[in-house]
């Protein structure tokens, strides 16, 4: 590839916003119509209206920026190469730091253990509170993905930046570490990042490679079904009890036809059963439980500071804003439960929900551009949007699984970047006069 005629950064049709929003609706039907559950009705058409809006109104703003054309600008070799260096190495650095930082915490500060089960080691993070390690790891583990994604960039361009199992494994080391304390969320939150960057990145992709990708995500499925199982043996609970009372299922309970097959299968089988049917009632029990949630909510519009309330903890903490951790966790009518992306965002701004959506959208679609026009450091923000969009009928993953940590990171590299840039730009204007 001649680079000094123009690069690439991702495949402009694969995996985009909008396509994988329509897809993770369409997995949403399917499993409505297939799965033996029943879902909460609303008593109103209003709460269905609402939803309506926020998915028609972030659909049209994830097509508001979309290039015509996707003619990046030419680029010497040397610079591609240089640029991909450096972020490759930086970020390696970061994201090394941030994960030694962690455990760290994890061990010396709150004493965790691979040993310890898995409820007793949350017990542990939660109650010990924060310090100086928790709350830069967690800044800092974000860039342990990005090396990955340069080194498929470069890969992509014909260059040669990093290794890929060094990439592949600083990449994976953060998911791996979750399993001590049981997080779904946050492993499949990084995962599905290097899944999607895999994707979108390399110019092609064998069928192989797409089927052990899907062949991961069934495999970690799985897993975290076994996780889930061996968390509730550890409070001595019986899954099929927990089918009907653990608080997603609420709204999305099993019906009969699901105990009279487990009754026909043996353990392993009646475990398969469980995992498969409890991960379609996480999957879909976002909407019923955002039909109820507009039902019943009953207080003040938050304007923005119950979604990103890490932002107002940070305010309060620097200059003293009023806020109250307590209060803001119990405004859901129905506490520790997902809503789709649009709950917290309705807790925030009501009816003007859709608006709001659609700017979300438009942010998107605004990064989206900037990719395909070859701005590489904002390909990491990109890629967080890409999978926080594809949750979006289940869960905000920008409210949880530290998902607004990875965007202020992703955000704050695209912005050194830039300044870093036109300085060195400022710099070479000077020289040249």
């Amino acid at each position: 590839m001649d680079q000094s005629s123009g690069f690439s950064l991702i495949n402009p049709q694969k995996l985009t916003p909008i396509g994988v929003l329509l897809a993770a609706c369409v997995a949403w039907g399917a499993f409505y119509f297939l799965a033996p559950i029943g879902l909460y009705r609303a008593g109103s058409d209003y709460p269905y209206l609402i939803l309506g809006g926020c998915l028609i109104g972030l659909l049209l703003g994830l097509a508001v920026f979309e290039p015509g054309t996707n003619a990046t600008p030419p680029m010497r070799p040397a610079d591609l190469h240089r640029t991909l260096k450096q972020i490759y190495e930086i970020s390696f650095v970061i994201g090394m730091i941030g994960i030694s930082l962690r455990v760290a915490d994890w061990v010396f500060l709150r004493g965790l253990s691979i040993d310890t089960e898995f409820l007793k080691n949350r017990e542990k993070i939660e109650s010990a509170g924060t310090n100086a390690f928790a709350m830069a790891s967690i800044i800092m583990i974000p860039f342990s993905i990005v090396p990955y994604m340069i080194h498929a960039v470069a890969k992509r361009n014909g260059e040669r930046v990093g290794h890929a199992w060094k990439a592949i494994g600083l990449a994976t080391l953060w998911p791996i570490l979750t399993i001590v304390i049981g997080s779904r969320s946050s492993m499949f939150m990084s995962l599905g990042m290097i899944i999607i960057s895999r994707l979108v990145i390399f110019p092609h992709t064998s069928r192989k490679v797409i089927a052990l990708c899907c062949a991961l995500v069934i495999g970690l499925i799985y897993a975290g079904g076994l996780i889930f199982i061996e968390r509730l043996q550890q409070i001595g609970l019986n899954v099929e009890h927990v089918i009907r009372l653990s608080a997603f299922t609420h709204l999305a309970p099993v019906t009969q036809d699901y105990f009279y097959f487990a009754s026909k299968l043996p353990e392993w089988g009646r475990n398969t059963l469980f995992i498969a049917t409890t991960f379609i009632q996480y999957y879909v029990h976002g909407v019923p439980e955002f039909a109820y949630l507009v039902e019943h909510y009953q207080n003040a519009d938050q304007g923005g500071t119950y979604s990103f309330n890490v932002l107002t903890r940070l305010a309060a903490i620097l200059w003293g804003v009023p806020y109250d951790g307590e209060a803001a966790m119990f405004l859901m009518p129905r506490v520790g439960i997902y809503t789709t992306l649009f709950g917290p965002f309705y807790v925030d701004f009501g009816p003007f929900t859709p608006m709001f959506c659609f700017a979300i959208g438009a942010l998107v679609s605004w990064t989206r551009r900037k990719v395909l026009l070859g701005d590489i450091a904002a390909l990491p923000l990109y890629i967080c949007f890409v999978i926080q969009v594809a949750a979006a009928v289940v869960i905000n993953a920008i409210q949880s699984a530290y998902g607004i940590f990875y965007d202020i990171a992703f955000a704050a590299l695209w912005i050194a970047i830039a300044v870093a840039r036109r300085r060195s730009a400022a710099a070479s204007g000077a020289a040249a006069t």
